[in-house]
């Protein structure tokens, strides 16, 4: 699916970039906000540009500013976002309820950056200044508010962003007021970002929706829903890497990635990327072949596994979680979503999977080569595996069969 956003530069007094702020936009043409649903704006934002691909890298370690209506406050759908790139904008129209103000603290003692966008101060609005690390003042208001709200911000210590910035003499007031971020076209311009996102499918939701409102819910009932979208699975090891981003051990299945996670944060996850309108009508056929492939990877593990139990990266008691989620990831990358060698290079996935989606000389790239040669008939190929790992043609034949059985009744299931 295609989505798209749009990204502002922030400069510092040196006119150095220093953040950039994120705003929704629906088309490549789109030039202005034109969502009518804030929540789904911001989710929609946020799911773009922080689970489609790591923002470390296509933000190189800036900060990044983006609009966060009341429900999204009060929610905490920050703590699924890492606190060390993620400015929380508190949208002019949050009212500082009781709610608010203690989800605000919450957030603010956590360390999350808040910004107060289009701030003017008022009675209602002031108890919100004691939380906000910055206040985005626009400089198209009164001048007397303005000037009323940025004498209170200099006397409290707060640094002010001006934004809306056109000419020269926008800047020059600003700076006497005492700001020291800017934003504006004088600046620049927001650019569009256009990216192939995958959409993880409406069915996997509502597997998951009603599988999270039992009580009795396992993990591994959880894990196994969520590897059957492969879409899902890319985005959820982005939020568990946003997690434990600093964690050694290296993710090898998605049962353990909901481990780490734990259900209250998978609930999270899961509810947040639902509010992003998803893709619609049926199972097509990239999707079906990701399933294939990782019922492929697996089975092929399994004849691996009873020939050679005793060779090194093969005796392992996650061998087949672990193929079977390469042959998942493999259909993103081969469909180009967006999603770089560096990025992926950057998921917390183990060096095995790794090998394997790389293609490198190891037994889990050689499954991934045999998969994709299978797939597309390079027979030669297949022999030189066969050949390789004293697997027959007859077992491939037999593995064949049952996994497109296994895949056609896991997309009937879906279809359900």
């Amino acid at each position: 699916m295609d989505s798209y956003y749009a990204r502002q530069p922030i400069f510092n007094l040196i006119n150095d970039t220093i953040a950039y702020e994120l705003l929704y936009r629906n088309s490549i043409k789109s030039m202005s906000y034109n969502a009518t649903d804030g929540d789904h704006a911001s989710a929609s934002v946020i799911n773009s540009s922080f689970f489609g691909d790591d923002p470390r890298i296509i933000f190189r370690g800036k900060k990044t500013y983006i609009n966060f209506t009341e429900n999204l406050i009060l929610n905490r759908t920050a703590f699924m976002l890492p606190s060390d790139i993620l400015v929380i904008e508190v949208l002019e129209d949050v009212k500082p309820t009781d709610e608010v103000l203690a989800a605000l603290k919450e957030l603010h003692d956590y360390g999350y950056k808040l910004a107060l966008d289009d701030y003017v101060v008022t009675d209602e609005n002031f108890p919100m200044l004691q939380y906000a690390d910055i206040i985005k003042i626009d400089f198209r208001c009164s001048k007397s508010d303005i000037e009323r709200t940025a004498a209170i911000c200099q006397k409290l210590s707060k640094r002010m962003l001006a934004e809306k910035i056109e000419t020269d003499e926008d800047l020059y007031y600003a700076k006497s007021l005492g700001a020291v971020f800017f934003q504006g076209y004088y600046f620049s311009k927001p650019i569009i970002v256009s990216l192939k996102n995958p959409t993880p499918l409406q069915t996997t939701f509502l597997h998951l929706v009603a599988k999270l409102s039992d009580d009795n819910i396992e993990i591994r009932e959880i894990s196994k829903i969520i590897q059957t979208d492969a879409a899902m699975t890319l985005k959820f090891l982005r939020f568990v890497n946003f997690l434990r981003y600093d964690w050694m051990e290296k993710i090898k299945s998605v049962h353990q990635a909901v481990m780490i996670a734990g259900l209250k944060k998978t609930r999270d996850f899961i509810y947040f990327v639902g509010l992003q309108q998803i893709k619609q009508g049926f199972v097509d056929e990239i999707i079906t072949t990701g399933f294939f492939r990782a019922k492929f990877c697996e089975s092929l593990s399994n004849i691996l596994l009873k020939n050679y139990s005793n060779t090194k990266n093969i005796k392992n008691r996650r061998f087949n979680d672990e193929m079977y989620l390469m042959g998942l990831i493999s259909i993103i990358i081969d469909c180009n979503f967006d999603t770089s060698t560096e990025s992926i290079d950057s998921l917390p996935l183990s060096s095995e999977i790794k090998s394997g989606l790389f293609g490198q000389d190891t037994v889990f790239g050689d499954v991934m080569r045999a998969v994709l040669a299978y797939e597309s008939g390079q027979w030669d190929n297949v022999d030189i595996f066969c050949e390789k790992y004293k697997i027959s043609q007859n077992d491939l034949s037999t593995i064949n069969l049952a996994c497109i059985k296994h895949t056609n009744a896991l997309v009937r299931g879906i279809g359900r």
